[in-house]
C-alpha cells in the first residue's frame, strides 16, 4: 500500500472482533464519509474472519464509487485467525500504537504493509471492544473518540442506560469511579450476576408497548453467560465516549431518539442517527456463483407456480440458531402441510441439520435450504412475501429496502425490543410466541396476562400459532401489515434526501469532527 500525505484527515474505524452486524453498516457508513469528504482518508482494522466480508461488501459498491474512495481506504487485519472469540484481539494495541506514531502496520490477511500515514484525528470504535477503546485512550488521548452503535436505541435505553429511561445499568455507572470500579471486577473475570427478571411491567421505554422484564431474554442461547458481561461492557463504553452514531432512524423510533438524544446533551456529548445504512440494492444480475444461480432458478420455479410474495424465507443471521431445534423443525412441518414454499439458510456455526430434515426439505418440492445463501438476491425476488428472522438490525434494514414483511422469532440484545416495536407499535409484522424457550421465555407473556390459558411453548404450539399467522398473512390483516411495513420503509428511504434526519445528523457529524 502506497502512503498516503499526512495533511489529510485521517479516521479510524474498528467494530466487533466476528460480529458480522456490527461491520455490515458500518462498510456502508465509511463509504459515504469518503465519498462526502475527498480530503479524507479512513483505516479500518478489521479481523481475520471478517476480513473477507468486509471486502467483498466494498465490492458491491458501484464501481465509478469504489474506484474513487479505494486509494482513501486501508483495510488492514489486526488480528490473524481468532481461535477463541472471547478473548480480545491482541493485534491491535499494537497495531494502533504503530500507525499513531506513522510507522508500518501490516495487514496480517494478505502481507501488504502501509506506513508514513499521519496520526488518527478520529477514533470510531464499538463500544463492546474495549480493548480498543482502552487501547486508544492510553495511546491518544487527545483525539475524539465516537461509538458505533449498530441497533435501534431503544435497545440501547434498556439494556445500557438508565433506570430513569427504562434501563438496567445502575447509577453507579455514571461516574467516572463507578465506572473504574467495574471494569476491575470486569478486568478481574469476577462472575458478573445477570439482570435478576422480577416479573416487573416494564412500561417507561419510550416509544414501545408493555411488556415483562423477562420477554428481553425469550430464548436460552449459547451467549446466556455472557451476556451480562457484555451489557456491562457496553454500557461503560458508551459513557466514555465523546458521543455516539447509530444506524438507526428516526422513521423507526422517533420516541427512543427523542430520549437518547436529550440524555447524552445533559452529559455534555453529542449522538448522530445516520440510518438506515446499506450499500447498493443488489440485483439478480449480480449472482455470479454456481449455486447462487440454484437459488433463482428455485425462486423463478417458486414464481411460476405459486405466484408473486408466496415464499417465505427463514434465516436467524450468522451467529442464532435454536437450541431446542425441534421447533424449527415444526415450522418447516406447517409449510410443507399447508403448501407454503420456503427457503431456509442456517449460516451459524452452531447450526446442524439432520440429514433427514434435508431430505424432508427436498423431497417436498416447496422447500431448500443451504448454509449461506445471498440473502438480499433472494428478498429481492418477487417470488418472496415473508421473512422468518431472528430480529437483527441488518436483516430489518435489508428487509426494508426489498419491502418484506418480517415474522419475528427473536433471541436477545435489540431483537425482543425490534419484535415488540414492529408487531405492537407499528403493526407492520407479526412475532412467533410458542418458540420461546428457557426459564424466562416460558414464562407468561404480556400479551397473554388476561387471556385464559397461557401459550403452549412446544412444537405443536408452534405449529399452530404459524398456521394462524400465516392464515392471517394471506388475508386482511396481512394486506394491513405490508402497507405499514412499507411506509415505515418509505420513511426510512427518505432519511437520506435532502433535509432528511440521517442527512442532517451525518453533515453534522462531519462539520464537527472531520
Amino acid at each position: 500500500m502506497e502512503a498516503i500525505p499526512a495533511s489529510q484527515k485521517h479516521i479510524l474505524v474498528h467494530a466487533h472482533a466476528v460480529a458480522w452486524g456490527h461491520h455490515k453498516p458500518l462498510v456502508a457508513f465509511v463509504s459515504r464519509l469518503l465519498e462526502s469528504r475527498p480530503e479524507t482518508i479512513v483505516t479500518y482494522f478489521a479481523t481475520e474472519p471478517l476480513f473477507a466480508k468486509i471486502k467483498n461488501e466494498l465490492g458491491r459498491l458501484d464501481p465509478a464509487k469504489y474506484g474513487a474512495i479505494k486509494p482513501r481506504l486501508n483495510v488492514i487485519d489486526i488480528s490473524g485467525p481468532i481461535p477463541d472469540p472471547r478473548i480480545p484481539p491482541q493485534g491491535f494495541a499494537p497495531a494502533y500504537a504503530a500507525l499513531y506514531k506513522s510507522e508500518a502496520v501490516t495487514c496480517l490477511s494478505t502481507g501488504e504493509t502501509i506506513s508514513g500515514l499521519s496520526p488518527p484525528t478520529l477514533a470510531i470504535i464499538d463500544p463492546f471492544c474495549f480493548y480498543a477503546v482502552e487501547a486508544v485512550r492510553g495511546i491518544s488521548n487527545d483525539i475524539p473518540l465516537l461509538s458505533w452503535w449498530t441497533a435501534p436505541v431503544g435497545a440501547l435505553l434498556r439494556l445500557l442506560g438508565p433506570p430513569s429511561l427504562g434501563g438496567i445499568a445502575e447509577p453507579s455507572l455514571e461516574t467516572p469511579e463507578g465506572r473504574a470500579a467495574l471494569k476491575a471486577k470486569i478486568f478481574a473475570k469476577e462472575k458478573i450476576e445477570p439482570y435478576n427478571c422480577v416479573g416487573e411491567v416494564l412500561d417507561n421505554i419510550p416509544g414501545v408497548a408493555p411488556v415483562f422484564d423477562y420477554e428481553w431474554f425469550p430464548q436460552q442461547t449459547l451467549l446466556s453467560d455472557l451476556t451480562p458481561v457484555i451489557e456491562k461492557i457496553g454500557a461503560i463504553y458508551i459513557r466514555e465516549a465523546d458521543g455516539v452514531i447509530t444506524a438507526s432512524s428516526p422513521a423507526y423510533e422517533p420516541e427512543a431518539i427523542l430520549a437518547v438524544k436529550k440524555w447524552f446533551t445533559s452529559m455534555g456529548k453529542t449522538w448522530y442517527d445516520v440510518g438506515p445504512l446499506s450499500v447498493d440494492k443488489a440485483e439478480v444480475k449480480d449472482v455470479k456463483s454456481d449455486s447462487d444461480k440454484e437459488v433463482v432458478k428455485f425462486l423463478d420455479r417458486v414464481q411460476e407456480e405459486f405466484g408473486e410474495k408466496s415464499l417465505v424465507y427463514i434465516s436467524f443471521g450468522t451467529f442464532f440458531f435454536p437450541i431446542n431445534p425441534e421447533r424449527i423443525w415444526a415450522v418447516f412441518e406447517e409449510l410443507i402441510d399447508s403448501k407454503t414454499p420456503f427457503f431456509f439458510a442456517h449460516p451459524s456455526q452452531f447450526a446442524v441439520i439432520p440429514d433427514n430434515i434435508k431430505e424432508q426439505i427436498a423431497n417436498s418440492g416447496l422447500g431448500m435450504e443451504m448454509e449461506w445463501s445471498p440473502q438480499e438476491v433472494i428478498l429481492s425476488h418477487p417470488a418472496t412475501g415473508w421473512f422468518i428472522t431472528h430480529g437483527g438490525w441488518n436483516s430489518i434494514q435489508e428487509a426494508f429496502i426489498y419491502r418484506v414483511p418480517l415474522i419475528f422469532w427473536p433471541y436477545q440484545a435489540d431483537q425482543p425490543y425490534n419484535a415488540t416495536l414492529m408487531s405492537r407499535n407499528h403493526k407492520a409484522s407479526f412475532e412467533l410466541l410458542t418458540v420461546r424457550t428457557g426459564e424466562s421465555g416460558m414464562r407468561l407473556p404480556y400479551l397473554y396476562k388476561d387471556a385464559p390459558t397461557p401459550p403452549s411453548f412446544t412444537p405443536k404450539g408452534v405449529k399452530a400459532e404459524l398456521r394462524t399467522i400465516l392464515e392471517h398473512a394471506r388475508g386482511e390483516e396481512g394486506a394491513s401489515i405490508r402497507e405499514n411495513f412499507g411506509a415505515i420503509a418509505d420513511a426510512m428511504d427518505r432519511s437520506w434526501i435532502k433535509g432528511g434526519a440521517a442527512k442532517i445528523d451525518f453533515e453534522a457529524l462531519l462539520e464537527r469532527f472531520i
